[in-house]
């Protein structure tokens, strides 16, 4: 029995856009990741998307400037920023609040990330799916298990079609 899914978080960095180390949101290319804007495209029709991301030097603000640099802002309906909220993920607060902002039930939602360490365990903390966006050479952790597995973004709408049912608001 397929459940419902009202909701989709993903990380910024190395999820949705790619991620130069070293340098601050202002400070980077703004490209988007392989298949993003395909991907939310066809997701946005279905649910509400929305951005938890773990920043230093930046936050709501900024997060929202470099997704609207990327083209992809108008394709995300909520977003939270540890900054300026105050915690951080594997933090369950975090999702607590994305889910908030979204409009949708907490245990309606999945989020989508490339660490581990934070994306899935804290969406695991939270009582929520978390799916691992693993990128080639990635190295699994032991005593985190992902609640699902996908090599590129262009694999994830596939597994949400088989897996839950749209409960779109």
């Amino acid at each position: 029995m397929r459940r419902p899914l009202a909701g989709i978080f993903f990380d910024a960095g190395n999820t949705l856009l790619v991620e130069e180390p070293g340098k601050h949101l202002w400070e980077m290319a703004m490209t988007p990741m392989a298949d993003v804007v395909e991907v939310l495209t066809a997701l946005k029709t279905r649910y509400r998307l929305g951005v938890i991301s773990n920043t230093v030097g930046s936050g709501d603000a900024e997060l929202a400037d470099a997704l609207e640099k990327a083209g992809i802002l108008g394709l995300i309906d909520a977003m939270v920023t540890s900054r300026d909220f105050g915690k951080a993920k594997p933090d369950p607060a975090i999702y607590v609040e994305g889910a908030r902002r979204l409009g949708v039930p907490l245990d309606e939602t999945v989020m989508v990330g490339d660490r581990l360490d934070t994306d899935v365990a804290g969406a695991l903390n939270a009582g929520i799916a978390g799916v691992w966006l693993r990128h080639p050479g990635a190295i699994p952790i032991p005593g985190i298990e992902p609640t699902h597995v996908i090599d590129r973004l262009g694999d994830l709408p596939g597994w949400l079609d088989a897996t839950y049912v749209p409960d779109r608001q």
